[in-house]
């Protein structure tokens, strides 16, 4: 499983597209399932190839632009800035939202956003 810690996060409203959040930073993971194709008549070793593929991004500290808070079971559109030029994409599900302080517009907790279909990327 790779483990990327992105900055500048932004999550948008699915359907207009809005800034809802954003995030200094998170913990992006993707990983793809491993599926056996050795044959029977190889018994010495095995063989994989690469199957279906997952990602999900955590996150600790989230601003609110709007005074909207996620919302566990909706989806979100996101732009993740990972380094100096690259950008990421994606459509996530909120699947964990549990926020533990708020001050203002800042809200402290964990928060769980898994990858609905593929996590595009650009720049890299």
């Amino acid at each position: 499983m790779a483990i990327i810690h992105g900055k500048d996060i932004k999550i948008l409203n699915s359907s207009s597209a809005a800034l809802i959040a954003a995030a200094k930073s998170c913990t992006i993971h993707r990983h793809a399932d491993a599926q056996e194709v050795a044959s029977a008549s190889d018994a010495t070793s095995k063989h994989y190839i690469a199957g279906r593929k997952e990602w999900s991004i955590d996150l600790a500290h989230l601003i609110s632009t709007a005074g909207v808070t996620l919302q566990e079971g909706q989806t979100y559109n996101i732009k993740v800035k990972v380094g100096n030029t690259a950008t990421w994409t994606g459509t996530v599900l909120c699947v964990d939202c549990d926020i533990q302080a708020t001050t203002g517009n800042l809200s402290t907790g964990s928060i769980k956003l898994l990858g609905n279909g593929p996590l595009n990327t650009s720049g890299t």
